[in-house]
This record gives C-alpha cells, structure tokens and sequence, in this order.
C-alpha cells in the first residue's frame, strides 16, 4: 500500500513549483578545502553557537528545575 502511495506521488504533476524569494547570499556549507584555517574555526565557532541557541528549551529546564526542586523538598 505504501510504495502505491510513493509511486502515485511521484506520478502526479505539481501544481506550482515553488521558488524562494529570499536566496542565500554564500553557498553553504563553504568548501573548506578553499578557506582558511582561521575562517574555519570562526565558521565553527559561529556554527556551534547557533546551533547551542537553536536547541535550548528555557522552558523545559525551568520545569524541570522546579519538578528536582520540588521532589526534593516534598520527598
């Protein structure tokens, strides 16, 4: 049943292809056979940065926090 839903998919025609408006300004990820060493390690830098404030969860720590708190407090 799955591969006939793949394969109707792949048959049928789009209706509208859909472009992005807004195109990236460098290619990414760069050719770092091409770069530097130093622009490799800000590259990194700035990657791990990103990437750090991309997979916090404020939230979710907080409530945790408080639920350790909590059961230690009650327990």
């Amino acid at each position: 049943m799955f591969s006939t839903l793949v394969r109707r998919t792949a048959q049928e025609k789009l209706p509208f292809i859909y472009t992005n408006p807004y195109k990236a300004q460098r290619l990414w990820p760069p050719d770092f056979t091409k770069i530097s060493p130093k622009h490799q390690f800000r590259l990194e830098r700035k990657y791990k940065r990103r990437a750090k404030l991309k997979w916090a969860r404020p939230r979710w720590t907080k409530a945790v926090k408080i639920v350790q708190m909590g059961s230690i407090l009650c327990g």
